[in-house]
């Protein structure tokens, strides 16, 4: 696929050779991420920015894979830091993913296995990376994040509903971009959304 100006303000040409990418394209996560359960990482810290997220020593490659071992190298060396076992759900203080605009950071909490991260704030930056790789943010009252930080519990998340659930059954509704959401419903990028309407794309082009 090309994208170029010519007389449009942008052209999209499709390449037609056949591929299995057009309907699969850009997956975000191979577990279901309409409705799940997981145990929490907790980080009970405010302005956790992308240097601790992932420290500038890792940045020399493009390569989205392998960062993951690196991710908060430097608290990580800290005793009584939390082991990355499986959890989908981080949360965190607020003001979460601040300082440079490393995608990096996106790409190692990713490969570490991190769908959901809560907090009361996030960065603009990091929240726009988050959303172009999968990484659902969720943004809740600070006094309700803290009783996760506090109470280490696990934690259901709805994404259909827009609902985290705690063991007590209580909800806490959150809001999302109506598109974020349907990539994550969806499981597919900007790039595989833009793939699924190649022939509305092109029947639209014609008609131009």
């Amino acid at each position: 696929m090309k994208i170029y100006k010519k007389k449009f303000l942008f052209r999209i040409i499709f390449d037609e050779t056949p591929t299995k990418v057009d309907n699969n394209i850009g997956v975000y996560c191979e577990q279901n991420f309409r409705k799940f359960t997981s145990e929490t990482i907790n980080l009970p810290l405010k302005d956790i920015d992308t240097d601790l997220i992932i420290p500038a020593e890792f940045l020399n490659t493009t390569e989205k894979s392998g960062l993951g071992a690196h991710v908060f190298s430097n608290l990580r060396k800290q005793v009584d830091f939390p082991q990355f076992k499986n959890q989908r759900i981080l949360v965190a203080g607020k003001n979460f993913g601040c300082g440079s605009s490393r995608e990096h950071a996106v790409w190692a909490l990713k490969e570490v296995g991190i769908d959901v991260i809560v907090s009361s704030e996030f960065a603009d930056i990091f929240r726009g990376n988050a959303e172009k790789n999968g990484i659902l943010l969720i943004k809740l009252p600070e006094n309700v994040v803290q009783k996760f930080l506090t109470s280490k519990e696990k934690l259901t998340i709805d994404l259909i509903n827009q609902n985290i659930i705690d063991i007590k059954n209580q909800k806490y509704h959150f809001e999302i971009d109506p598109f974020v959401k349907t990539k994550l419903l969806e499981n597919i990028s900007d790039l595989g959304y833009l793939m699924k309407h190649k022939d509305k794309i092109l029947e639209f082009e014609k008609n131009i």
